[in-house]
């Protein structure tokens, strides 16, 4: 699973036309204890839990709500052995 993740940012102007800002918004993230967030958008796993970055531009706002989760440490096989019979 990724740690980080590229966010972007599109202004959606009164003529219907579309503005990338991912680079001159300014980014935020609500929980940064779980995810923090670049200038850029790129938004960086730090521990399991959900963040809402948002995205501001223009007077506009938009969110990503982000899950982070726990990598897998260990798995175990219960029984760890078994016997069995052909009959």
């Amino acid at each position: 699973m990724a740690k980080t993740q590229q966010l972007a940012a599109e202004l959606t102007l009164t003529s219907g036309a579309k503005q990338t800002v991912t680079s001159t918004a300014a980014w935020t993230s609500a929980t940064p204890a779980v995810a923090t967030v670049s200038a850029g958008g790129l938004v960086t796993a730090v521990s399991a839990g959900t963040a809402v970055i948002t995205a501001t531009a223009q007077g506009k706002s938009g969110t990503c709500t982000v899950t982070v989760t726990d990598d897998p440490e260990s798995l175990a096989v219960s029984p760890s052995t078994a016997e069995l019979t052909v009959s």
